[in-house]
């Protein structure tokens, strides 16, 4: 259902000058399209494209901000899709952003950490706030 709602918003045609009022609304379906499947893909990638190539980027950022972190996210994501098509309209888009794609960046970033119970060759590094070195497993650093 949430699917059929972010498409709906995305596909209704409508003139850029009259979506400006609105546009805060149409962020977070833009973020769960770029998180969704490929059509979903697709159109949250032309819709955002519409909106940075014609709209001023203080206006535009200005909008993006509530949900920059998860957009910049969705983007970088979608850079390794297996749809060479996709992931170079997904790169042009960040290259549209100029260096404001990075200062997007401020917050931190979910990792994912798989423990393992094999004995592998590490890295051990000490930081100046900890008691006792942190092993660092060379196969988690290569992946």
């Amino acid at each position: 259902m949430k699917d059929l709602f972010v498409e709906l918003c995305l596909t209704v045609p409508v003139r850029l000058s009259s979506l400006l009022p609105y546009l805060h609304m149409l962020m977070d379906p833009l973020v769960s399209a770029l998180n969704g499947s490929q059509t979903l893909i697709s159109q949250g990638l032309r819709t955002l494209e519409l909106c940075v190539d014609n709209l001023q980027p203080d206006f535009l950022y200005e909008h993006i901000q509530p949900v920059r972190a998860e957009l910049m996210q969705a983007l970088w994501r979608t850079l390794h899709n297996p749809d060479d098509s996709v992931a170079t309209v997904a790169f042009r888009v960040l290259g549209k952003f100029g260096g404001s794609n990075r200062k997007m960046l401020n917050t931190a970033q979910p990792l994912s950490y798989k423990e393992s119970l094999a004995e592998s060759p590490a890295v051990c590094a000490m930081y100046p706030n900890t008691e006792s070195p942190i092993d660092i497993p060379i196969g988690l650093a290569i992946e």
